[in-house]
């Protein structure tokens, strides 16, 4: 019998991939209701939705993500980042919830180590230095609480060929394109991870038996920030039989840092990310036939 996994804010850019991907597994029905069908800040739509409805797992993925969106209209962000996942981790007890609680939250909850290349660690102090990264962690706290099997993952940035919004891999394609030199620090972590591999290893959670808590989930970087680029510079000029020599342009930040993530716990549940090159080949591999789009719709 197929499971109901409800997966939130499905109009949206992550949760959107991780719903299709969901979709291609047979073992799965799934659920995305609309703000008007379930609004996650108000407890009684939602209590009601599950009560009709009675997923079997959740994935809740709903946010204000726009840290300037946040600042202008802060209720609304809290209502939405903070007091939603807890009123879903209310539902997901009462009822029951078979699988999982998955929310995202935000590798934003941690400050970034100057001067230092260590990853950190979901056992570090967060240090979160703006008002969405600050409701990601009241999230998480709240959520937790009330669900303690619930599993906070924290993301990082994120990268696909789709249609949409600019993003890491789209903005190197257009640096080939147009032959455009690009900055790179030479004393930066920084890991970016494809959005459909996060959504994969979403999936592999949702009856797992890990312990519940907060998650750092993205790959590792591939060197500095400059490394990095210089690796997917490579792989682009393969894919698009184009040259790339100097379009990496290395440069030393005044204050070197880490924003990097620590995967030790996450392989602990069983769960590996490609690295940030990695990950842009597995990309590449999926989804070259989009290129010609994203060349086009710049």
């Amino acid at each position: 019998m197929e499971k109901r996994v409800l997966v939130t804010g499905a109009s949206g850019f992550l949760a959107s991939r991780v719903a299709d991907c969901l979709r291609t597994n047979p073992d799965y029905s799934v659920l995305t209701p609309g703000h008007k069908e379930m609004d996650i800040t108000n407890p009684d739509m939602c209590r009601a939705w599950f009560e009709k409805n009675r997923p079997d797992a959740v994935i809740h993925l709903a946010a204000v993500s726009d840290i300037s969106a946040c600042e202008k209209d802060p209720d609304l962000s809290w209502k939405v980042n903070a007091q939603g996942p807890a009123n879903l981790a209310l539902c997901a007890k009462e009822f029951q919830t078979e699988g999982r609680f998955l929310f995202a939250s935000s590798d934003q909850v941690y400050s970034g180590y100057r001067g230092s290349d260590r990853l950190h660690r979901e056992s570090d102090a967060p240090s979160p230095g703006n008002l969405y990264a600050r409701e990601k962690l009241e999230a998480e706290e709240r959520a937790c609480a009330i669900l303690p099997s619930a599993l906070a993952l924290r993301l990082d940035w994120m990268f696909d060929l789709k249609p949409g919004k600019q993003n890491y891999l789209k903005g190197m394609i257009l640096s080939v394109k147009e032959q455009r030199p690009c900055r790179y620090a030479v004393n930066e972590l920084r890991a970016m991870t494809y959005a459909w591999e996060v959504a994969e290893n979403m999936q592999k959670l949702l009856f797992s038996d890990v312990p519940g808590g907060a998650y750092n989930f993205g790959g590792p970087p591939s060197g500095s920030s400059y490394e990095t680029a210089l690796a997917v510079y490579d792989l682009l000029a393969q894919v698009m039989d184009a040259p790339v020599h100097g379009l990496a342009v290395p440069f030393e930040r005044e204050d070197p840092r880490s924003l990097a993530m620590d995967q030790e716990k996450l392989h602990s549940a069983g769960i590996f990310f490609r690295d940030t090159a990695a990950s842009a080949a597995y990309c590449l591999e999926r989804e070259k036939d989009r290129i010609p789009s994203v060349l086009k719709d710049h």
